[in-house]
């Protein structure tokens, strides 16, 4: 009876181990990320958190929203860790990549030819470009060469600037006045200086338009046509492909699941979802 009773004991003491062993063991994610990042607990983004609605900081927090924010955390979800954004002016983000500063770039990366030789992409969206105006403003554009002479606020460093400096050589050979290029390190004090008034134009993402006129109801407007457009991504060292692959699954992932077509939907961004 005695040997029973011990033998009940020792059921019950394994069963309950059991159960304790069940409770703490890790959520299994969906998409395992690399060893290394699951090791931290969390995947480090290069952001650039000055190019509002992908990146800001919310005044309310000072936390970063937006975007690019939300389709970091979905992917971090999807691969059972946090994400952490690190701010980094916009021509530093593939330097800080390559310096070890953080595990990827989220940052409304245009995925280009000249990028993809260093990064590999996984593409989340398609991001349109134009000029923008004061909304009490008479100017209007067909093409960037038809800004011929006038002063244009642009982030430095990016696809956009080197767009004005491509139309400068166009504007060259014809023999036309150049565009004067404000270029500074931050969108959003090169959309202030339209706001401000010390230039007639930025130039930058449809979506911004919109996102300030949201903001700031008829300030701004579109000045011409959509002048480019250009898939954008979450950029990876060619090295790190285990975390690409991670990365390219988890969002297929999230896109299976209905969760990107949430964000899109948050963020209005139904006219640049990625369409595979």
């Amino acid at each position: 009876m005695k040997t029973k009773r011990i033998h009940r004991t020792a059921i019950a003491a394994i069963a309950a181990a059991a159960v304790i062993s069940l409770l703490t063991l890790p959520v299994q994610a969906g998409t395992p990320a690399p060893e290394r990042i699951a090791k931290n607990g969390k995947i480090v983004f290069c952001t650039d958190v000055s190019f509002p609605p992908f990146e800001y900081f919310d005044p309310q927090t000072n936390e970063p929203a937006g975007f690019d924010i939300d389709i970091g955390k979905a992917l971090a979800a999807e691969m059972g860790i946090k994400s952490e954004h690190k701010n980094i002016a916009f021509d530093g983000l593939i330097p800080a990549l390559q310096a070890g500063q953080c595990d990827a770039i989220l940052s409304g990366l245009f995925d280009k030819p000249a990028r993809r030789e260093v990064l590999d992409f996984v593409n989340y969206a398609y991001v349109g470009n134009a000029v923008i105006v004061k909304a009490d403003s008479p100017l209007k554009f067909d093409a960037l060469t038809d800004i011929s002479g006038k002063a244009v606020a642009v982030e430095s460093g990016s696809t956009l600037e080197q767009d004005l400096v491509d139309a400068n050589t166009k504007l060259a050979a014809s023999g036309k006045a150049p565009i004067k290029i404000v270029a500074l390190p931050k969108a959003s004090d090169a959309f202030q200086q339209l706001t401000t008034g010390l230039v007639d134009i930025y130039y930058g993402s449809t979506v911004q338009e919109a996102y300030f006129n949201s903001q700031n109801a008829g300030q701004v407007k579109l000045a011409s046509p959509q002048t480019s457009a250009f898939y954008t991504g979450v950029g990876t060292l060619k090295k790190d492909s285990d975390l690409h692959a991670a990365l390219a699954a988890a969002f297929k992932a999230i896109q299976a699941s209905g969760e990107y077509d949430k964000i899109v939907k948050a963020w209005k961004f139904d006219a640049m979802a990625y369409k595979p």
